[in-house]
């Protein structure tokens, strides 16, 4: 991507934050997460045998039984995700510098894909602004969706790239351009019927709107670069 174009698209992301919201909203697949599922750790125990007084030897103590580890477990048309590992904010991402502000663009999707995945935009609301107004017509949809019973399969996130000129806005706000990508997404009922099916979106440039203060980045938007 030249870097003319970034300019362009961080100068044009200034200009048409409201009119991107909208597009952003209306879509609502728009907005993956990385994640890891938990190694049960192997048994271990050890047991000896003690020849008693009179010769015979004493049986061996049972093995100690391995604790029990949540393992993740993906949506499916039988049910909802399972123990589903909240995305982790990288090192990286808490530094002021413009690796910082792209490690956090990138982990901010990862809460949103944690949102289709669990109805819960607790993680995605602790690193953005209260006010985001993007952010509640996602979430509202999503969390009512769950809160019914219902489920979706899919719908994670997927960045291609993120790139920024990381140059502090009138209002003290940064931005990143971050290509991105979610899967498809299916809604089902609680009855296990499928109530709706989305194909994966195109890749396509979201601009995200951060802010670094008191030591760590607050997403203020994220919503598309371009229209439709």
């Amino acid at each position: 991507m030249r870097n003319s174009t970034i300019t362009q698209w961080l100068r044009a992301g200034r200009k048409n934050r409201t009119a991107g919201a909208t597009i952003f909203v209306s879509a609502l697949l728009i907005l993956t997460g990385c994640s890891t599922t938990p190694t049960p750790p192997e048994a271990t125990g050890t047991g000896t045998n003690t020849p008693t007084k009179t010769g015979i030897e004493a049986s061996a103590p049972a093995t100690a039984t391995p604790s029990s580890v949540a393992v993740y477990q993906p949506a499916t048309a039988n049910g909802p995700a399972q123990n589903v590992p909240v995305p982790v904010l990288p090192k990286k991402a808490k530094e002021f510098s413009k690796e910082g502000l792209l490690a956090f663009a990138e982990h901010w999707y990862a809460t949103l894909g944690y949102v289709f995945e669990t109805g819960d935009p607790g993680p995605m609301m602790a690193i953005t602004e209260a006010d985001c107004t993007t952010c509640a017509n996602i979430n509202g949809p999503v969390g009512k969706w769950y809160a019914k019973g219902g489920w979706i399969v899919g719908g994670l996130m997927t960045v291609h790239s993120s790139t920024s000129s990381f140059e502090e806005d009138e209002d003290g706000t940064y931005q990143a351009i971050v290509v991105v990508q979610q899967s498809p997404a299916r809604y089902f009922e609680t009855d296990q019927s499928l109530y709706k099916a989305y194909p994966p979106s195109i890749a396509r440039a979201d601009i995200v709107v951060a802010s670094f203060r008191e030591g760590k980045w607050i997403a203020r938007t994220a919503e598309h670069l371009t229209k439709d």
